[in-house]
């Protein structure tokens, strides 16, 4: 069903998450972009009853994904790049990427590598600060086994 105006908000259900050129499969959920800008109070001579503000400091919120556990290993291969930072200082390569977040409307398909985005925002030199992979088993319930990856970026801007 369309949309009955373009005021309406879209459904967040459609989405896609690229590492680059590669599409990661089966992420389940991304935490929400936030950032928040620090006000910087000024006071002014003579006038201690109502201080001045402007924008300071940008902050940047770290970003959760959520894949289900699969065969597929990209938050591995990156999470190990990060790790081998530590034991080879000299391998910088390859552990901050861009990563973009495409939201597709409901007539959108985000397997189709040539279906548009309705929005798509990009997180500048993203690197994993947090990464779980194997969530707490448990043989008495029936659910899904669940990896998550935290990014901290410098930034997100959105491209569409």
């Amino acid at each position: 069903m369309a949309r009955a105006s373009a005021f309406d908000p879209y459904r967040i259900f459609k989405f896609r998450v690229r590492f680059g050129d590669t599409t990661v499969a089966g992420i389940t959920k991304v935490s929400a972009l936030t950032r928040t800008v620090t006000p910087n109070e000024l006071k002014e001579a003579g006038d201690l009853l109502s201080p001045r503000n402007n924008p300071g400091g940008v902050r940047y919120e770290d970003v959760v994904l959520e894949k289900g556990l699969s065969m597929d290993n990209a938050f591995e291969g990156w999470a190990n790049a990060v790790v081998q930072l530590q034991s080879d200082p000299g391998s910088t390569s390859g552990f901050k990427r861009t990563v973009f977040i495409d939201v597709f409307d409901l007539k959108g398909n985000p397997n189709d590598r040539t279906s548009q985005p309705i929005a798509s925002y990009k997180l500048n030199r993203a690197w994993i600060t947090k990464y779980t992979a194997l969530p707490e088993l448990d043989a008495s319930s029936g659910g899904f086994g669940i990896q998550s990856v935290t990014l901290r970026h410098e930034g997100w801007e959105r491209v569409i």
